[in-house]
Order: structure tokens, then sequence, then C-alpha cells
């Protein structure tokens, strides 16, 4: 007989193979885990939400904001986005 055989079965070293339940219980935690499509984004917010203007304040603008992503947009204000604006969400890199 072969090692690892036993009355024909394999032997899986104390270890049991998941049943198709625990397989299927796993696959639909996962999905509220990780959601159904990749490709969905968070909302975002309106420009006049977010009090945006085209304009900086002071010294802190979007160009320096950690939410801006360039070359004229926003990971949370929607619409085009210019590196001079600001709004009340601006975040200051650290």
């Amino acid at each position: 007989m072969s090692r690892g055989l036993h009355s024909g079965k394999i032997l899986s070293f104390g270890r049991r193979r998941p049943t198709r339940r625990k397989l299927i219980a796993a696959a639909l935690s996962l999905g509220a885990v990780f959601p159904a499509r990749a490709e969905e984004a968070p909302a975002k917010v309106s420009q006049l939400a977010a009090e945006y203007q085209g304009v900086p304040k002071g010294m802190f603008s979007c160009a320096v904001c950690t939410l801006f992503i360039p070359p004229r947009s926003c990971k949370v204000v929607s619409g085009d986005i210019s590196p001079t604006g600001w709004c009340k969400l601006f975040d200051l890199t650290d």
C-alpha cells in the first residue's frame, strides 16, 4: 500500500476536507467584506456642499491638499477642481 492511502481514501494528515456547506458559507462571508463590483466608487459631494471656491484661502489651496488628484480632480468633491481652489474639506499633508 502506498504512503498516504488507507482503505482507498487519501489521508489528509489530521486535517479534514472542508464540506460544501463550509465552502459556501465562507464564500458568502467574503461577499460582506469585498464589494460586489470593484469599480463602485464612493459618492462625491457637490462643490456647493463642500463650499468650493476657485481661489485659495490664504496659503491653502487644492494643490497642497491630500485629497487633490492632479491635474484637476478631487477624491471627495465632484467636478472640475482647480489646483488654486479651496474648500472646507481641505486636508493639509502632515
